[in-house]
């Protein structure tokens, strides 16, 4: 290759045929590959791999392919169950054997962290999820002119790819999908989206339509039946540990509900010799969910939401089931965290944006002595711990994978963070 790093050589132009290896996989599921001083990321190939790929976008010093053709195959190759697959931007890891899946996204967390300055060398600690398939009790599908009329956006564009069904999604789900598309391809309204959550068991599908949702009332009306799923637009509910919570559209749920135990579980379980009588703030803490496990463990607990309906929710389960276990403050996490008494133990489960300047600054500076950080955008988490640990007071403790997104190249973890 000539005329320095800038210069596109011409077996890498766009919609050229290139020969790699795929090294190993990164975060978006993509594999990694070198070719004539570029960095080539490949959708499709797998670690150890001899792919042919066409290139689809060039930058001065990498580009990006998809496999056409795997010369050398590795032995954790699967064959996709999607038909959908590749064509549809939903997954990104259903052609990797799932033990795969989970030693790459260890591998990922890990070489994140390493990039901050925030070294790891502990075992893998990694939970797989109870479900592999059919796990996402909640999904947001587009409108689609084309049969079967709802979709997701196709991978690398933003046209919808109408689909039959998705089996990372719950079977109530799945069986709603063609007639509320057909319902909304034939009827008025400017519905773009369709929101659905499973609830009461996997016998009712919650259903929103978005942004207008006449449509969406419309489809439940006209879908009302006496067999399972039964459809709603007003709100159904879930179980956590003998407990009810209601659920909205709007309100926040962890969509694989086989496994939501395996993640809050683990927040108890490393707290639990500190939780009697200590006072916590559960930051960005939802309807409740985790703020009453942790108040039945012994914690005195102030949850601090900025969503007004989410918010409403956590003093309603509350007053359902520990009537006075929790104070419920409703704001930016940014601004009530530091009118909080100062607490022994902070729990933040922030979006997937990460903390905002002001949270991880107040914990550097006046923080409590234990912190637990849930994540799911493992570039987020490791940006903020680089802000905690490696140049504020906090040691990271542990560190574990909790596979909440089978499949994809998301995932959640749990950290534990000391104040040194």
């Amino acid at each position: 290759m000539t005329g320095g790093p800038e210069a596109i050589s011409q077996t890498t132009r766009l919609g050229s045929e290139i020969r790699v290896t795929c090294e190993r996989l990164v975060h978006r599921g993509l594999g990694l590959a070198h070719l004539e001083g570029q960095v080539v990321f490949l959708f499709g190939a797998l670690p150890g791999e001899e792919v042919s790929a066409t290139v689809t976008e060039t930058h001065r010093r990498h580009l990006f392919a998809t496999v056409t053709e795997v010369a050398k195959p590795s032995p954790d190759r699967v064959t996709p169950r999607c038909p959908y697959f590749g064509e549809c931007g939903g997954c990104q890891l259903q052609h990797a054997s799932y033990p795969l899946q989970l030693r790459s996204k260890w591998e990922i967390l890990i070489d994140a962290l390493s990039r901050r300055g925030i070294p790891w060398s502990g075992p893998p600690d990694i939970l797989e999820s109870r479900d592999q398939w059919h796990y996402r009790w909640r999904g947001e599908f587009h409108f689609a002119r084309d049969e079967p009329g709802l979709g997701f956006t196709r991978r690398g564009a933003y046209s919808v790819l109408g689909i039959a069904s998705c089996p990372i999604h719950h079977p109530a789900i799945n069986s709603v999908l063609a007639p509320l598309g057909a319902a909304l391809r034939g009827g008025p309204g400017q519905a773009k989206t369709v929101h659905l959550t499973v609830g009461q068991g996997g016998e009712e599908v919650l259903v929103q339509s978005r942004p207008d949702r006449a449509p969406g009332h419309r489809l439940v009306e006209a879908h009302r039946g006496p067999l399972p799923p039964r459809l709603t637009d007003e709100s159904t509910a879930l179980e956590y540990r003998g407990r009810g919570f209601r659920v909205f559209p709007d309100s926040f749920i962890q969509v694989n509900q086989g496994s939501v135990d395996l993640l809050y579980e683990t927040v108890v379980d490393w707290l639990a010799g500190d939780l009697t009588g200590a006072r916590l703030v559960d930051a960005y803490g939802g309807s409740g969910w985790l703020s009453l496990r942790l108040a039945e463990a012994g914690a005195r607990v102030t949850v601090i939401e900025e969503s007004p309906m989410s918010a409403r929710l956590s003093q309603l389960h509350s007053e359902m089931h520990m009537p006075g276990a929790l104070e419920v403050l409703c704001g930016e996490v940014e601004k009530l965290l530091p009118t909080v008494p100062t607490p022994d133990i902070v729990v933040v489960d922030p979006p997937r944006s990460g903390l905002a300047p002001q949270v991880s600054g107040w914990l550097a500076m006046a923080g409590p002595k234990l912190l637990v950080y849930l994540s799911c955008e493992v570039s987020a988490l490791a940006r903020d711990l680089e802000a905690l640990c490696r140049i504020g007071p906090y040691h990271l403790e542990r560190i574990r994978i909790v596979d909440m997104f089978p499949q994809t190249y998301h995932f959640e973890t749990v950290s534990l963070l000391f104040r040194e």
